[in-house]
């Protein structure tokens, strides 16, 4: 590792740092080869004031690099960790970050969070009192927080200042030096996610499309494709964009199309103007013009009136489609006959044609969709339908759409909405429209909320969970779905061992701040040789009587084992997986959770899950991320919204983590509970919430029920060849179970998108097309949601 210039005395000092799939090239380069990366103190360090000097230089995007300090022995859980910005350029100066050591422990640092080439340099050497509170102020506020125990106006010394300045670098997502911009990095800058876009329109787009000929081979061999019927409802439309709109209908590879177009009453005259004009040109465009304006409902339902297609396609009047959207429909349609509704996916235009802020969407997904309009463009809906449940209803105007798709959804199997992972819809951002700025059409918010909230009323009246749709932000709503009259029973397990004073924290944690009171604890000792471990038993014991139940386990560690001997021993209605070092930050999480649980058609319900110092740590798991399956917005802000606002909203999710996963003790026991032959300590939780998908429920996760899981933020790879092993063959199991594909590895998530990249948990857009391909094509390959991922 590269080293700076010091004095004799200094290099006494210096530590001796060990790699961890890191990779030296030489010459200061190196290269991560996995995100479990980093670099660790071969030894422990003594008690003191240190300065770290940390230059880290990635060809990658900004990224995050976490420093931990983690006491030798048995505390080993006690870490403190933060995190800094790295920028990513070639050029970032050395940043010096002060360390101070309350007792024995080694220093690791995880450079970045993805593989790929690093320049590092490290040293880490003590420090003067005086020295280190002149850096740490340097990467703090000035004044102590409310929070920080030091009375206001107080004088206080300087070992105290240290003291509240240090809390507030672990307490903070990230630290930031009081040199640099305000503004933080979200794991991926807007600038960087444009230019990843860029890329991705000028490399990997156009390897995705098919060729002229390949469209012309598909259209002689389906001659009977489905008529498409596109409807756009038109007023005072700009002419231009107007045009732009007509003409990207009228580009289609795909010919069996009628263009349905209701004018509601435009007082600008080049729209009507402009529409006779194209219909003159070609007879596949019909008109119909308004007398009175109606709002948008009334004239698209008049342009509704002229279609005649066995599917209808939604356009607004300055959108503009992909040139081989409908063949992209067709073909889908052609293989899915079943379909009641089909979106794509979808991205932004500018008035100089220039696309950006892609919509990667996932697969069907009813809970996502009552939180927000996922769907909304392009969508495809069969026409019968539409008749059905009466097209379009005055006086949802600004969420007509939304509703549109909720009505339809009510009379459709999950199985007949399908989603194409292509941008095939373009929306034009302008001052005036919703894709430029969301607040421009404040009435919908309004529109939007009883459109969710009639949807749940009916699912009701037909037998579901009763439940309350409430505004969250504009165009945003949570679902409060009621619990039965009749409290379920939960029994929360816990396995531990040992670790007297993480397991004190959680369950502390859980019975002073838990508001739901159905419940109990069972605490699984599997062996715990500890004195303090044991009498806090007791103490447990005596104090909460019989809330808490202690069971023994006295066999080989097995997660997977000891979890199913516990539910073996219940009897409650509804049982929850807990790990020992999670601590609970919303009183209302576990009323969450049973809220979730008590819906007949769901299985596994998560948790959203902190690190303690704040950063994301669970927010759902995402099938396939780095060969198996990766945590969804790891290491994001305590306070992003995430990709697409998915942190902050309840949605469906092939798998959660069984650090906090719920589930009614029925379905655990039919699908067989944990698998503790093959899968004793990865992966198990991965695999069961697989197992429940198949059953055809649907997992869940909600961000409502909060927990910190103090699980160190770098802990690392397997560390003895033992477990290195253990955790290859449980790789293998997995990759036999559901490497469907045979391509050494999971299949895309059915509620990711294969446009993202399988790389990282932080929803950048893919660089492959060949996994790009793969993803796309095994999502038109299946027929039933519940068999994705199931080998025949």
């Amino acid at each position: 590792m590269e080293q700076t210039q010091e004095t004799r005395k200094d290099r006494c000092h210096r530590q001796d740092w060990v790699r961890n799939n890191i990779r030296l090239l030489g010459d200061g380069k190196y290269y991560a080869e996995h995100a479990n990366c980093y670099f660790e103190t071969r030894k422990g360090i003594a008690k003191g004031y240190y300065l770290l000097r940390l230059s880290i230089n990635s060809e990658e995007q900004p990224t995050l690099c976490s420093v931990s300090i983690e006491p030798v022995g048995p505390n080993k859980l006690l870490a403190r960790t933060f995190t800094v910005p790295i920028q990513g350029t070639r050029s970032e100066p050395c940043l010096v970050l002060p360390i101070v050591v309350l007792q024995r422990s080694r220093v690791k640092i995880k450079p970045v969070n993805t593989p790929g080439a690093i320049n590092a340099t490290i040293s880490l050497l003590p420090t003067t009192e005086d020295t280190f509170v002149d850096i740490l102020r340097q990467w703090t506020s000035r004044k102590p927080k409310a929070n920080d125990n030091v009375i206001e106006g107080e004088a206080y010394s300087t070992k105290k200042e240290i003291a509240w300045r240090t809390e507030q670098i672990y307490r903070s997502s990230q630290i930031r030096h009081q040199s640099w911009p305000k503004k933080p990095i979200n794991n991926q800058t807007q600038q960087g996610a444009d230019d990843q876009y860029n890329r991705y329109l000028k490399e990997i787009e156009p390897e995705l499309d098919h060729t002229e000929e390949q469209i012309r081979e598909w259209l002689d061999l389906n001659k009977d494709a489905p008529l498409i019927s596109i409807i756009i409802p038109t007023y005072n439309t700009n002419s231009n964009h107007l045009r732009k709109c007509i003409e990207s209908v009228c580009r289609q590879s795909y010919p069996n199309w009628e263009l349905c177009i209701c004018d509601d009453c435009s007082s600008t005259v080049s729209v009507k103007t402009t529409l006779k004009s194209y219909q003159a040109i070609d007879p596949r465009i019909k008109l119909i013009f308004r007398e009175k304006n109606g709002h948008i409902c009334e004239a698209s339902n008049d342009a509704l009136s002229l279609a005649t297609g066995e599917y209808v396609a939604l356009l607004d009047h300055d959108d503009i489609l992909a040139d081989n959207a409908l063949y992209w429909v067709a073909r889908e349609l052609q293989k899915k006959p079943q379909a009641n509704l089909i979106y794509s996916d979808e991205d932004k235009v500018n008035d100089d044609g220039i696309r950006s802020c892609p919509h990667f969407k996932p697969a069907f997904n009813i809970d996502l969709l009552l939180s927000y309009n996922f769907i909304s463009h392009l969508g495809v809906y069969r026409r019968e339908i539409l008749k059905q449940i009466g097209g379009f209803r005055v006086g949802f105007e600004g969420s007509q759409d939304h509703d549109l798709a909720l009505r339809t959804v009510l009379e459709s199997s999950p199985d007949q909405i399908i989603h194409i992972p292509r941008v095939l819809y373009h929306w034009r951002a302008h001052s005036g429209s919703t894709a430029s700025n969301p607040n421009s059409k404040d009435y919908t918010t309004e529109s939007g909320h009883r459109a969710v909230q009639h949807y749940l009323d009916e699912q009701h009246r037909r037998g579901g969970i009763k439940a309350t749709a409430r505004i969250k932000a504009r165009n945003r709503f949570t679902c409060e779905w009621h619990i039965p009259e009749k409290p379920p029973s939960v029994e929360l397990i816990i396995p531990t061992r040992d670790q007297a004073e993480v397991l004190n924290l959680a369950v502390d944690s859980i019975i002073t701040k838990t508001t739901y009171t159905n419940y109990t604890i069972t605490i699984v000792d599997n062996q715990s040789a500890e004195v303090e471990t044991k009498n806090l038993f007791k103490k447990l014991k005596r104090k909460h009587g019989e809330k808490i139940n202690i069971i023994k386990y006295n066999k080989k560690f097995n997660f997977s084992a000891i979890n199913n001997y516990a539910v073996s021993k219940s009897r409650a209605d509804i049982i929850a997986l807990v790990n020992n070092d999670v601590e609970v930050i919303t009183g209302e999480w576990l009323q969450e959770l049973v809220s979730h649980t008590s819906r007949p058609d769901v299985g596994c319900v998560g948790a959203k899950l902190y690190y303690s110092n704040g950063t994301i740590q669970h927010g759902g798991v995402i099938i396939g991320i780095g060969q198996v399956a990766g945590h969804a917005h790891k290491y994001f802000p305590e306070d992003s919204p995430g990709y697409v606002d998915r942190l902050q909203y309840v949605q469906q999710m092939t798998a959660v983590t069984a650090a906090c996963l719920a589930i009614r003790r029925e379905i655990f026991n039919n699908v067989g509970g944990l698998n503790e032959q093959d899968l004793t300590i990865a992966f198990n939780d991965v695999d069961f919430c697989m197992r429940v998908h198949a059953r055809g429920y649907r997992n869940i996760f909600t961000p409502y029920a909060e927990l910190f899981h103090h699980e160190s933020i770098s802990r690392g790879a397997e560390d003895s060849p033992e477990k290195q092993e253990r955790f290859r063959k449980e790789i293998n199991f997995m990759l036999n179970q559901y490497d469907i594909q045979n391509i050494k590895e999971l299949p895309s998530d059915l509620f990711y998108n294969p446009n993202l990249t399988k790389i990282r948990e932080n929803f950048s857009v893919s660089t492959s097309p060949e996994s790009i391909k793969k993803g796309i094509e095994i999502r038109s390959s299946f027929r039933k949601m519940k068999d994705y991922y199931q080998r025949y």
